[in-house]
């Protein structure tokens, strides 16, 4: 069984202490880590005071973006072996913001993938739609052209260290209504996708994350699409209850 992830991603957001506040309104009142894993994304700088204040609530603390370098002469940059060193166990990378606005192609997200695994920190690599058709077996498949490139290198013991988030670039910022069935048909053919170049049984363990839209009212129905393991969440993460309600959903359901 995949384990479900609910991942909050904070963009530019929140300074040291509203971060702290937060994590400790919602630490005692996280899921079953044995049944859902959380996790927040926030600004590098308030990192280390998030994973203090997280304790041992299984509360994931984890970094929006790193360098391909581990260090050196890059001012600016974060790097991956500072991460690991703060305890910092999951990277996001390639999201279309750092792509849109910061010009990161699927050269430097390959680098930086492969930086994070060697440095053991597990890396959330974000995705869009961008598919091409291509000949499997004689059937024809739609392949993440995308995700793809950027795990180019990546070996059969280290994809299935990886989580990818579907991130459709019509849903991303832009307040569309999430729609289930797309995050669903996105998820099942990233899955396929990875079946094809791995194999069908890694392909069953890799979680898949929807991005996009997601808010206290649609998320039950997003997470309980078969392919879909998880959700990560902008603007609606930023509210405490807003943020309880989306990763206690089942219990939500459940009251109604």
């Amino acid at each position: 069984m995949r384990k479900p992830f609910i991942a909050a991603n904070w963009k530019m957001h929140k300074n040291v202490q509203e971060s702290v506040e937060f994590v400790n309104a919602i630490k005692g009142k996280l899921p079953d880590p044995q049944k859902l894993e959380v996790g927040i994304a926030a600004q590098a700088f308030a990192l280390p005071s998030m994973k203090q204040a997280a304790d041992d609530s299984g509360l994931k603390i984890i970094a929006q973006n790193a360098s391909a370098e581990y260090s050196g002469p890059y001012t600016g940059e974060i790097s991956l072996r500072g991460l690991a060193d703060s305890g910092v166990s999951y990277v996001m990378l390639g999201h279309i913001e750092r792509r849109r606005l910061f010009n990161e192609d699927n050269d430097i997200v390959n680098r930086k993938v492969l930086a994070a695994l060697e440095m053991g920190v597990t890396p959330i690599i974000c995705t869009d739609e961008t598919m091409v058709q291509k000949e499997v077996n004689g059937e024809i498949h739609y392949v993440f052209q995308q995700l793809m490139s950027v795990l180019r290198g990546v070996s059969l013991d280290q994809i299935k260290k990886v989580v990818v988030s579907y991130e459709p670039s019509w849903a991303v910022g832009f307040g569309q209504h999430a729609n289930p069935t797309l995050a669903e048909e996105g998820c099942r053919q990233i899955r396929r996708t990875i079946a094809d170049n791995y194999t069908y049984e890694i392909a069953d363990k890799i979680r898949i994350l929807y991005g996009g839209s997601v808010n206290p009212d649609n998320i039950g129905m997003i997470m309980d699409k078969p392919d879909v393991d998880g959700v990560l969440i902008g603007r609606a993460s930023l509210d405490v209850d807003n943020f309880l309600r989306m990763i206690n959903y089942l219990k939500n359901d459940q009251k109604n």
